[in-house]
C-alpha cells in the first residue's frame, strides 16, 4: 500500500497538461542601491506565478514563458531590503525592469511563523530568525541541524559527530528547561507539516528556515513547540515554462582530531619485566610451546600477549616476536619485528570518506499551475572500513489555481536510506574508537592489521593482536581462564579491528513519506477558508549478524560475550494531521484586523516488533548451526517481543492581530488542547499569548536611524506525558526464572514499573520576551536584541517509591525552573563598491537556567540515562543551581583548597562533587561574506564560552597509558616511568630514589590531619588512581571553543561564457570543520565541546571529522 500511495503521488505531480498562452519575458538588472554594485545571487519572483529567476554575476536576470497580464514582482537578496513593484507583461515583447536594493532590514519582509501564517516584520512581536539557502548550504552540508550552527542567536548545536553516519547532532534552543529532557530538540515543520525528523529534507530542495525561539513564538503550536520551532520551507517551481536544475558536490572527509598519544612504551603492563625469551625446548614452566612457534626459539616477547594497555617496555627498535610472526599461515612466519612505536597508528586507520551529492530538479510553470520535481542521490563512505551510507530524496510539489478563488496545493518528500557498518555503538568498548583511545597499545601497526585481516591460528580462530602469547600458549592445559584448554588460542578481548569490521554485519534501513494536502478557497475579499492534511511515516528496520568466526574469543569467560547470534527489529511510526482555519483579512481607515479560528486533529502511532538473541549467552547460547540466521536455529528461546501505542489531540486555535496606521499591532493567540495521553476530566489545556509591536522610526526623522520597532510579548505553553502512561500496559517479554524440570524460560506478561498520579496535568511554562530590531545609516546596519525570562512550573517528573509497592517510581506533578537570558543579533555591510562587498552577521547569546524547585524532600535529582560509563559523572540538578550539573567523585580538598594525599601518595576521594553545569554561559557566530563582481568567498565561525563536559577516552587512555602526559618526563627532567622508589625483596618501597635519577609524578598536598605532603609516585599508580578510585575530577574541562565551522568560496561564470543555453552556472570549492581555533586550557587533547555524544560528554565515541570538497551548480 505503501509503494502504491507514493506512486500515487509522483503521478499527481507528473501527469500535468499543458496550456497554450500568450506570454512575454521580463529582465533587468538588480544592483545595490548605493554604490551600483551588481548583486549576483539576488532571488527575483513573481509569487503569483511561483516562478522567478537568479541574478547572474553581472547583475543581470531573466524570466521568460511570462503569461501576459500585470504581477508583483518581489527581488530579495541576503543583507537588503526586499523589493516589489507593479509590471506588467505584453504578450510577444521583453519587459525591462531594473531594481536597486537597499542594504539592511525590512520591516514589510514577510515571514513564515506558526501555523505557516506569513505575516510582514513589522507585526511580529517576537524574535525570529531566517537562515537563507544560501547561508545554510555554505559548505554543501547534508543536514539541516549543522547547517544551523552558529547562524542564530540562542541556537546550540549538540551531539555526535558527522563520522557516525546517520547521526548528525541535536539543536538544542536557549538551553533547556526540563528536570527530564536532556535533549529538548525542537519540533520540524517541514512546509506545514510536524516531524521529529528533519533528516527525511533534502539540502538542495531547501528554500529558507525560520526558527521560533520561545512560547511567544511557539503558542500556538501548544505542547509540541515547547523547545521552539524550526520552519523549514522547501523550493517551489522555478520560472515559467521549463526550467531544470543540476547540483553536484564531492567532499572528502578525514579525522580532525585525536588525542595525543605517547610513542615511547608499547604493549605490557610490567615495563621491561614483560621481556621473556622462547626457548622452545624448555618449555614454558615445564609445559611445552606449540610446535608452530619452533621457528622463534631464542627470540623476546612480550609475555601478557593479552595486554590491551602500554605500560610495557621503552620502544628501543631490537627485534621481538610481534603477533603476526606467530602463525604459519602469515607472510611474516618465523620472522621477528623491531620494538618500534606505531606513531600514527590510529589516524592510519581511519580511512579517507566521500561523499557524493548529485541532485537534479525539473520545474515547470504556466498561469494556473506550477510544479517541480526534485530527486537527490547521496553516497557516503564512512571513515570506519566497511562502513557507508546511501540515500535516496525525491520531492514533488504542485499547486493549481482551479479558479480565481480556489487553489490545491500538494507536496510529497519521500526519503529511503541504507546504513552499513558496525557504527551504531560508538562508545566505551567497541572495538574500533572505543578501543583505540582506551584499551589499545602504541607498537600495533596498521598496515599489518589491514592486510592480515582474514588471518587464522592454527587452532582455527581469528589471529589478533591481543592474542594469549607464547607463555600462556604453553600454560593451556592448566585452563586458569575457566574455560577449555583453547580459550589460550583465541584472541583474548579484542580481535584485529578490520577482521571485525569487515565479518560483523550490522545494517539500518529507514522509509520515509511526508505528504501535505492543502485547500485554499476565498469566500469573499475579507474571508478565506483553508484545510489541510498530512501525513509521516517512518519504517525503520535494523539488523545485526554477529558470526561464528567472532565467537572465538576468550572474552565471555572474562568481560565481554561474543557469541554466534543476530537479532532484527522494526519501527512504524505514523502520523496524521487535519486542519482547518477561517481567515479574516479586513481594513477600516487607520485600522487593520487580520485573524482566523481553526481546529485540528492529530492522531499519531508506533509499533515495534523486535526479535533478538543474547549475544552474550555465550554459556547455553548461539546458533546450533553456524550462521544459520533463523530465530529456529537459536540455541536460546527467542521471544519476540511487540510494543504498540496510539495518542490523540485535538485542538482549537485562534489569533487576532490589530493594526493602527502601520506603527502599532497588538496581536492575542489560544489554543487549547485535549489529549488521550491525559487522564479524563484532566486532559485539556489552553495555552495563551499576547504581543505588541511598535514602529517608532515611523515618529523619527533621522540620518542614523532607518528603521525601529519595540516589541513585547507574554506567552504560556506546556507539555503533556507519552501515550502509554497513564494507562496500565501488559507486555511479553522472556521470565528470567527458568522451569527446572524443562530448563525452558516461560513468556510472561509484565506490568510497567511506573505508576502515574492520576491527577497529573501538564508541565507550564509562562514566558515574557521584550526586544527591538533596529536599522541605522539607510539600514546598512542592523540590530535585534532580546531579553525574555521565562518560568516552567509543575514539571513531570519520576520519583522514587518503595519496592513494597510493586512499583519502582512515581510520575507526578513536581518540580520548577527559570529561564532567562539575552540574544543579540547584528547584520551590517561595513563595503559596498561597484565590484567589492562584504556582508557580515554577529549573533551572541547568554542564558541561564536555574531549578527552582525539586520533589518534595530532595535537594537534588539525577537525570536518568546520563551517566558516564562505570558511573563517574551523571548529570544531576542541584536546587538552586544552574541546570544539568556534572557531579561525581573528586579529589579531597581542605579549607584551603589544597589536595588531601593518602599515605601511598594518592589523592583522597570526596564523593558526589558539584563541577559545574553542561550549558554554556554564551554562545554566538559570526558569519563573512566577501564578493567581487562573481566570485564570493564565506566563512563562518561559531563559538561557545563556558559549560563542563567529561571525556571518559581521556580517563581510559591514562589508565591504560596510551597518552602523551603517561610518559615523557617528570619535573625533575628524569623519565616518569622510571622508578620514583626502591624497593626491597618483596617489592616493598623502602626509599625515594635520589633525584637526580628518581622518575614518577611529583604530589603535594596535605594528609589528613593537614601536615604539608611532598613526594613522588610511580606514573602507572598515578595514572591508574582514577579508574582504581572512580575519580572523574581530571577529566571534567571547560567546554569553550571557537570553531572555523563552514568556509566555501564560489565563482558564477558571466553570461558571455555560457552563452544563451544555461541560465546559471556556478563552480567552488567547500571545506567544513577546517580548524579548531581555541579550546580551554585544561583541553590538553583537544576534544570538540561541539561534538559530544552524550549530554555529559564524550565517551569512546568515533572522532570528528574535516571535510574539503567542490560543487557545481548548473541551471538550463
Amino acid at each position: 500500500m505503501f509503494r502504491k500511495l507514493l506512486y500515487t503521488a509522483i503521478m499527481c505531480l507528473i501527469s500535468v497538461g499543458t496550456a497554450f498562452a500568450q506570454t512575454g519575458s521580463l529582465s533587468g538588472t538588480v544592483t545595490d542601491a548605493g554604490s551600483g554594485e551588481a548583486l549576483p545571487g539576488a532571488n527575483v519572483v513573481i509569487a503569483e506565478l511561483s516562478t522567478g529567476s537568479s541574478v547572474n554575476a553581472d547583475g543581470e536576470y531573466e524570466i521568460t514563458n511570462i503569461p501576459a497580464g500585470t504581477y508583483e514582482v518581489t527581488v530579495s537578496f541576503i543583507g537588503y531590503n526586499q523589493a516589489s513593484r507593479s509590471v506588467t507583461i505584453t504578450a510577444n515583447e521583453e519587459t525591462v525592469e531594473n531594481f536597486e536594493l537597499q542594504s539592511g532590514i525590512n520591516l514589510d519582509e514577510v515571514v513564515v511563523t506558526a501555523l505557516g501564517e506569513e505575516v510582514t516584520q513589522r507585526r511580529v512581536s517576537f524574535s525570529t530568525q531566517e537562515v537563507s539557502e544560501e547561508q545554510l548550504n555554505v559548505s554543501q552540508d547534508a543536514n539541516i541541524k549543522t547547517g544551523l550552527a552558529g547562524k542564530i542567536a540562542g541556537v546550540q548545536m549538540v551531539g555526535q559527530a558527522g563520522s557516525k553516519l546517520g547521526d548528525f547532532g541535536n539543536i538544542r534552543i536557549r538551553g533547556a528547561i526540563s528536570l527530564t529532557d536532556d535533549l529538548a530538540e525542537p519540533l520540524y515543520v517541514i512546509d506545514g507539516v510536524p516531524t521529529e525528523n528533519p533528516n527525511i529534507i533534502d539540502m538542495n530542495n531547501v528554500q529558507d528556515v525560520n526558527v521560533l525561539k520561545g512560547p511567544n513564538a511557539t503558542a500556538l503550536y501548544g505542547q509540541r513547540g515547547e523547545n521552539g520551532v524550526v520552519i523549514i520551507t522547501t523550493k517551489a517551481s522555478g520560472q515559467s515554462g521549463v526550467s531544470v536544475e543540476l547540483n553536484s558536490a564531492t567532499t572528502f572527509d578525514v579525522v580532525s582530531y585525536l588525542p595525543n598519544f605517547q610513542n615511547q612504551y608499547g604493549k605490557g603492563y610490567s615495563g621491561e619485566g614483560e621481556w621473556t625469551t622462547l626457548n622452545f625446548s624448555d618449555g614454558y614452566s615445564g609445559f611445552p610451546y606449540p610446535d608452530y612457534l619452533e621457528p622463534l626459539d631464542g627470540e623476546r616477547y612480550i609475555f601478557n600477549g593479552y595486554a590491551d594497555e602500554s605500560w610495557g617496555p621503552k620502544f628501543d627498535g631490537e627485534p621481538y616476536i610481534a603477533w603476526y610472526n606467530m602463525y604459519p599461515d602469515s607472510p611474516y612466519y618465523g620472522e621477528t619485528s623491531t620494538w618500534d612505536a606505531a606513531e600514527n597508528n590510529i589516524k592510519n586507520f581511519y580511512e579517507t570518506g566521500v561523499t557524493n551529492k548529485t541532485g537534479l530538479a525539473i520545474n515547470y510553470s504556466t498561469d494556473r499551475y506550477n510544479t517541480r520535481l526534485a530527486f537527490t542521490n547521496l553516497t557516503q563512505g564512512g571513515i570506519l572500513p566497511y562502513s557507508d551510507l546511501n540515500k535516496q530524496f525525491l520531492n514533488g510539489s504542485f499547486n493549481y489555481d482551479v479558479t480565481d478563488d480556489f487553489n490545491v496545493g500538494l507536496k510529497v518528500n519521500y526519503t529511503t536510506q541504507s546504513i552499513n557498518g558496525d557504527v551504531r555503538n560508538d562508545d566505551y568498548g567497541n572495538q574500533t574508537s572505543g578501543s583505540f583511545n582506551s584499551w589499545f597499545a602504541r607498537n600495533l601497526e596498521m598496515d599489518k592489521m589491514r592486510e592480515l585481516k582474514d588471518l587464522q591460528t592454527p587452532e582455527g580462530y581469528s589471529a589478533s593482536w591481543n592474542n594469549w602469547g607464547p607463555g600462556f600458549m604453553a600454560l593451556a592445559p592448566l585452563e586458569l581462564v575457566g574455560g577449555p584448554p583453547s580459550e589460550y588460542f583465541k584472541p583474548a578481548f579484542w580481535y584485529n579491528p578490520y577482521t571485525w569490521m569487515d565479518r560483523y554485519d550490522e545494517t539500518r534501513n529507514t522509509d520515509n513519506l511526508l505528504m501535505n494536502v492543502d485547500l485554499s478557497y476565498q469566500l469573499s475579499d475579507q474571508f478565506e477558508l483553508v484545510g489541510n492534511a498530512s501525513t509521516t511515516y517512518e519504517d525503520f528496520k535494523y539488523r545485526f549478524e554477529l558470526p561464528y568466526s567472532l565467537s572465538y574469543s576468550s572474552a565471555p569467560t572474562l568481560y565481554n560475550a561474543w557469541v554466534n547470534s543476530f537479532g532484527e527489529y522494526g519501527d512504524e511510526t505514523k502520523e496524521h494531521n487535519f486542519s482547518s482555519r477561517l481567515r479574516y483579512d479586513a481594513s477600516f481607515d487607520d485600522w487593520t484586523v487580520n485573524a482566523f479560528v481553526g481546529g485540528q486533529v492529530r492522531i499519531q502511532s508506533y509499533k515495534r516488533l523486535s526479535a533478538e538473541m543474547d549475544d552474550g549467552n555465550w554459556q547455553n547460547g548461539g546458533l546450533i548451526l553456524p550462521d544459520v540466521y533463523t530465530f529456529a536455529n537459536s540455541a536460546e528461546q527467542v521471544i519476540p517481543v511487540e510494543r504498540n501505542w496510539d495518542k490523540k489531540v485535538l485542538s482549537m486555535f485562534a489569533k487576532a492581530t490589530i493594526g493602527y496606521q502601520d506603527f502599532l499591532y497588538l496581536d492575542g493567540t489560544y489554543r487549547q488542547d485535549y489529549s488521550s495521553a491525559l487522564p479524563e476530566g484532566n486532559n485539556g489545556y489552553g495555552y495563551p499569548s499576547v504581543g505588541l509591536s511598535f514602529i517608532f522610526s515611523e515618529f523619527i526623522e533621522s540620518d542614523v536611524l532607518t528603521s525601529g520597532k519595540l516589541r513585547a510579548g507574554w506567552a504560556q505553553v506546556g507539555n503533556d506525558v507519552d501515550a502509554e502512561l497513564i494507562n496500565q500496559v501488559y507486555f511479553l517479554q522472556q521470565d528470567p526464572f527458568t522451569n527446572p524440570e524443562t530448563g525452558a524460560a516461560n513468556p510472561l506478561l509484565y506490568t510497567d514499573e511506573t505508576l502515574v498520579d492520576p491527577n497529573i496535568k501538564p508541565a507550564l511554562s509562562s514566558s515574557f520576551e521584550i526586544g527591538t530590531d533596529l536599522g541605522f545609516f539607510n539600514d546598512r546596519i542592523g540590530l535585534d536584541v532580546t531579553y525574555y525570562f521565562e518560568e516552567r512550573q509543575d514539571e513531570i517528573v519520576p520519583t522514587s517509591l518503595s519496592a513494597g509497592t510493586g512499583y519502582t517510581e512515581y510520575l507526578t506533578n513536581a518540580g520548577s525552573l527559570e529561564r532567562e537570558g539575552v540574544e543579540i543579533a547584528l547584520n551590517a555591510t561595513p563595503v559596498s563598491t561597484q565590484d567589492f562587498r562584504w556582508s557580515t552577521t554577529l549573533n551572541w547569546a547568554k542564558n541561564s537556567v536555574v531549578v527552582t524547585e525539586l520533589p518534595e524532600g530532595l535537594d537534588s535529582y539525577e537525570m536518568a540515562n546520563t551517566t558516564a560509563a562505570f558511573g563517574y559523572v551523571t548529570m544531576t540538578h542541584k536546587l538552586n543551581e544552574e541546570w544539568g550539573q556534572l557531579r561525581g567523585p573528586g579529589i579531597r580538598r581542605n579549607e584551603n583548597g589544597q589536595p588531601v594525599v593518602n599515605p601511598n601518595g594518592l589523592y583522597a576521594v570526596e564523593q558526589n562533587q558539584y563541577f559545574g553545569s553542561v550549558l554554556p554561559d554564551w554562545t554566538g557566530g559570526f558569519l563573512n561574506t566577501f564578493a567581487y563582481k562573481g566570485l564570493s568567498l564565506t566563512a563562518s565561525i561559531d563559538f561557545q564560552k563556558g559549560g563542563k563536559f567529561f571525556t571518559l577516552s581521556e580517563q581510559w587512555g591514562q589508565y591504560s597509558g596510551l597518552l602523551e602526559e603517561t610518559a615523557g618526563k617528570n619535573d625533575l627532567g628524569n623519565l616518569k616511568r622510571d622508578d620514583a622508589w626502591n624497593y626491597d625483596a618483596d617489592g616493598n618501597p623502602t626509599s625515594l630514589v635520589e633525584e637526580e635519577n628518581r622518575g614518577g609524578v611529583h604530589v603535594t598536598g596535605v594528609d589528613a590531619e593537614g601536615n604539608p605532603v611532598d613526594t613522588y609516585v610511580e606514573a602507572i599508580d598515578y595514572y591508574g588512581q582514577w579508574q582504581a578510585n572512580t575519580i572523574a575530577e581530571p577529566f571534567i574541562h571547560d567546554a569553550d571553543f571557537v570553531k572555523l565551522r563552514e568556509l566555501s568560496l564560489n565563482y558564477t561564470l558571466p553570461k558571455e561564457w555560457i552563452g544563451n543555453f544555461l541560465q546559471s552556472a556556478t563552480v567552488g570549492v567547500v571545506g567544513r570543520n577546517l580548524w579548531m581555533i581555541a579550546v580551554s586550557d585544561d583541553n590538553v587533547h583537544g576534544w570538540d565541546p561541539s561534538e559530544l555524544a552524550q549530554t555529559y560528554g564524550e565517551n569512546g565515541q568515533l572522532p570528528g571529522t574535516k571535510s574539503y570538497g567542490f560543487n557545481v551548480k548548473v541551471t538550463f
